[in-house]
């Protein structure tokens, strides 16, 4: 049975939003054997969705109403981000880390290889083993991680049109529908969208008029300055300077995508929801990171380490309790989240975190930090409350600091304040030793500032420190 349009773009005019499988009444027959004791698990990550296409999440303008059913009934962190990357494509390192569970510069170095080399676990292979029925419909280019030797079903796509999110619904509804119930599954979907071209069917593209959509309050016409990549393919889907009405346009095409997806979202919990299985499924959304669209920053891309990269993440479904947590997380701690989730081990090389004890309650936070990278000329360092941006491009060294509690839209940079030159001080050692930790390459901008022997000292004598405790 197909969800009928008109009820959804009804319901993303109408007030408050609801699920449609909700009102739905059963039209396949349940699954002739019982559910599985181990949850079955939908893994939908979409592609270049900015965390605040979510209405639920805090945007007035976008129609999400299966989406903000997930928020609303599960548990979102607003604090998830893509490691970063060290090429232009920053969706392959982020799929590739995730399905790894590896930080940047540890997954394996031609991530567009199609099978991983020895001793670098994949996820779904994993799960495999744990007894489930693996399906993967997605974007090609998902690197070593989704060939058929790793998922039993693999359905690749290579084109990006209107009907691309009806596409990969259709698959997964496909799979539902023939699905024996006797294993549990894990469907990874990973449609290419809202990534450009941002197309959508005629319907969803008139819930939005583009003269009637609100800039953010950081959009600018340039970037202030040369970050190292103003002119990366994404940075020219719109001329410079950027104009109110061009950005008003690309977010309006932005999103309609997000809500053409939602409603194909609405399909497949809908199909879940008619074979039985609703109350043993746990559904998690997120997207490989966000990016700039609109002009924040002057920027339209994912080439850079404002918050706007950051993706959602949300869980729903049986056991996940309805909250939020601002906790640091990598989208690679969902490798080692989805095996607890699965009864699946986790591999000693996965360095990914599970969030399981995040989302329970049971503790507050899996990191202090976070460290986030773009090619040789970006470099960024958060904690709870402040976030650090070293840049080394044009021939020249510039420097950020927000404080992202008081300024979430990184307006007011405090790196001259003398008020905060201990504070700044301190992320910039802290920045340093990062690099040193996660294998970073790029030698650091900072070596000046932060003399490589004192970070040294100070890891030996942390070293000593826990060796004493022991």
């Amino acid at each position: 049975m197909k969800l009928p349009r008109r009820e959804f773009l009804k319901a993303c005019t109408a007030g408050p939003a609801t699920l449609l499988a909700d009102r739905l009444g059963a039209s396949l027959p349940a699954a002739d054997n019982p559910a599985p004791a181990k949850p079955n698990i939908v893994f939908i990550l979409t592609d270049d969705q900015r965390w605040d296409t979510i209405r639920a999440l805090g945007n007035p303008e976008i129609h999400t109403p299966n989406l903000d059913r997930l928020v609303t009934q599960g548990f979102h962190f607003t604090n998830a981000y893509c490691m970063g990357s060290m090429i232009e494509a920053v969706c392959l390192p982020s799929r590739t880390m995730l399905a790894t569970g590896r930080s940047l510069w540890h997954i394996p170095k031609n991530p567009r290889a199609q099978t991983p080399p020895n001793g670098v676990p994949l996820l779904p292979v994993l799960l495999n083993e744990a007894g489930y029925e693996t399906f993967h419909s997605g974007k090609a280019g998902n690197a070593c991680t989704f060939s058929n030797a790793a998922f039993h079903t693999n359905i690749e796509t290579r084109t990006r049109d209107a009907q691309s999110a009806t596409e990969h619904a259709d698959n997964v509804i496909r799979f539902l529908r023939a699905h024996d119930g006797g294993k549990p599954f894990f469907i990874y979907l990973a449609p290419p969208v809202p990534h450009d071209p941002r197309l959508a069917p005629p319907e969803f593209v008139k819930l939005y008029d583009p003269g009637k959509i609100t800039l953010s309050k950081n959009f600018l016409p340039e970037h202030p300055f040369d970050n190292g990549e103003l002119k990366v393919r994404d940075e020219m889907l719109a001329a410079h300077p950027r104009t109110p009405e061009e950005m008003r346009q690309h977010l309006a095409d932005y999103y309609a995508t997000v809500s053409h997806l939602d409603y194909e979202v609405g399909r497949i919990l809908a199909a879940v929801k008619e074979r039985g299985w609703a109350d043993n499924t746990v559904v998690i959304y997120s997207s490989d990171q966000g990016l700039a669209v609109g002009g924040r920053h002057g920027l339209m891309g994912k080439q850079n380490l404002y918050e706007h990269v950051k993706p959602p993440l949300i869980f729903a479904g049986p056991g996940i309790p309805c909250g939020r947590s601002d906790a640091l997380v990598y989208l690679y701690d969902l490798f080692p989240t989805i095996c607890d989730l699965a009864g699946a081990k986790v591999p000693s090389v996965v360095e990914g975190r599970s969030l399981l004890p995040v989302i329970l309650g049971t503790q507050p936070r899996v990191r202090d930090w976070l460290l986030g990278a773009y090619r040789d000329c970006q470099r960024m360092i958060r904690d709870e409350r402040w976030k650090l941006l070293e840049y080394n491009a044009g021939g020249a060294r510039n420097t950020q600091l927000f404080d992202l509690h008081n300024d979430p839209d990184e307006l007011r940079n405090r790196a001259a304040d003398p008020e905060q030159a201990e504070l700044l001080k301190r992320l910039r050692f802290l920045l340093v030793q990062a690099q040193r930790q996660f294998d970073d390459p790029c030698p650091t901008f900072l070596e000046k500032i932060v003399p490589a022997a004192a970070v040294k000292d100070k890891a030996a004598k942390r070293r000593a420190k826990n060796k004493t405790k022991q």
